[in-house]
């Protein structure tokens, strides 16, 4: 069997992205299968080359890294652009280099990507496997990224015809089912895969561990930490609303500390801003076992989420997962009667705020590291993710769907 995992994000980038598609290309190891995967020349999200991969069609163990257009400076058009760069290298790639495989299994966002992997599905005659982590291009328009109603019609159609070209459709929340379903989409058709945390790598620490821990990456030992990780680019995480919440935090900058974990467009943005308002600390994220350990030493995460409405789908963000099975709990910002409500309140390890309001985000942080048992929360949340979000018993589900389809 010969699959090809036709991909925009994967290690050694880091990211919800990369690492959904890491775990699906290693639960396919026991089907014996030859996988290929391509992808970009690893940017993402600092938009710098990672790893020390400095040519095109670099290729490690088997993956092969195609060109992309980087660009210094983020902006829409130019990820377009860069999107586009990466459409046609990978294809013209895929078409001139492989044959046929029995599978070709594709990611999106990029809703780009994933058409040119149909398109190479139906040239040569492939199963063509979709994955969507976000409903696009719904998403996009409700943020805003997307204004032009041309534009919107033309991802549309992208859309309609990349759903009808797969065989299977995987998503990461039964709110992006029912979106799809509502579009016409059959309900067979659609499994749901939620996303995880892997909790060989994400774990808890001991209280004397958390001390050890914050003394070698000179964090203080008596503060309650706040910790934001992942992307700083723009898109879901309301990075605005981070930065007026934490500058509210002046009267409790002897009480706390900010840990700032990741890269992206938007960080620099937010170290400015709440420089003198309370204390911080940033790191990257370029590794996965150092960020775990960083998490387990800290008291909250922060998950400030924009305004999105219940039928646009929405996932559930990785971090409440990762977080979890570090053994802290979560805030997340979210309307009521979402399914992120739904898992947080189920869990007993987070707590739900309203999108969009910097003062009730900040009032919220106030009270729950004065009045709540952190502790306890986190314990819930291990618990939580161990029974229901463990990555690696996530990705045999995947490889279960696999071998429906080829045992069918």
């Amino acid at each position: 069997m010969k699959i090809l995992i036709y991909s925009h994000f994967f290690p050694p980038e880091t990211g919800a992205a990369s690492i959904r598609m890491r775990y699906l290309a290693e639960a396919l190891k026991p089907l014996g299968a030859e996988v290929r995967i391509i992808n970009p020349v690893p940017n993402y999200p600092n938009g710098k080359t990672l790893s020390g991969i400095k040519r095109f069609f670099y290729r490690k163990d088997n993956i092969t890294f195609l060109p992309i257009y980087v660009p210094r400076i983020d902006s829409p058009i130019k990820r377009l652009l860069s999107y586009l760069t990466y459409f046609f290298s990978s294809l013209i790639y895929s078409l001139v280099k492989f044959r046929k495989h029995d599978f070709i299994i594709s990611s999106s966002p990029p809703i780009i990507t994933a058409l040119a992997a149909a398109i190479l599905s139906k040239i040569k005659g492939s199963i063509f496997i979709l994955d969507i982590r976000d409903i696009w291009p719904d998403i996009g328009i409700e943020l805003g990224i997307i204004k032009s109603k041309h534009t919107a019609r033309i991802l549309f159609s992208i859309e309609k015809f990349i759903v009808s070209k797969a065989t299977k459709i995987t998503v990461t929340a039964e709110g992006d089912k029912k979106n799809l379903v509502k579009k016409g989409v059959s309900e067979k058709k659609i499994t749901v895969i939620y996303n995880g945390a892997d909790t060989r790598i994400f774990k808890p620490s001991t209280p004397q561990r958390r001390i050890t821990i914050r003394k070698r990456f000179n964090l203080p030992i008596s503060k309650k930490i706040l910790v934001y990780f992942g992307s700083f680019n723009q898109g879901m995480n309301d990075i605005d609303i981070l930065i007026d919440s934490l500058k509210q935090l002046e009267n409790f900058k002897e009480l706390v500390h900010f840990v700032a974990i990741g890269n992206g467009s938007q960080k620099e943005k937010l170290l400015n801003n709440i420089k003198g308002y309370i204390s911080y600390s940033s790191f990257d994220s370029s590794q996965i076992s150092e960020l775990a350990e960083i998490i387990s030493a800290c008291d909250l995460s922060l998950i400030p989420r924009k305004f999105i409405k219940k039928d646009t789908g929405g996932n559930i963000p990785v971090k409440c997962f990762e977080s979890w099975a570090a053994g802290i709990p979560v805030m997340v910002s979210t309307i009521k009667d979402t399914e992120i409500m739904e898992i947080v309140l189920k869990s007993k390890a987070g707590f739900i705020v309203e999108p969009g309001k910097a003062d009730i985000f900040a009032n919220k942080i106030k009270s729950v590291i004065v009045k709540q048992n952190l502790e306890k929360y986190g314990k819930n949340g291990r618990k939580y993710v161990e029974e229901n979000f463990d990555r690696n018993k996530l990705a045999k589900d995947y490889l279960n769907l696999l071998l429906k389809i080829t045992f069918k």
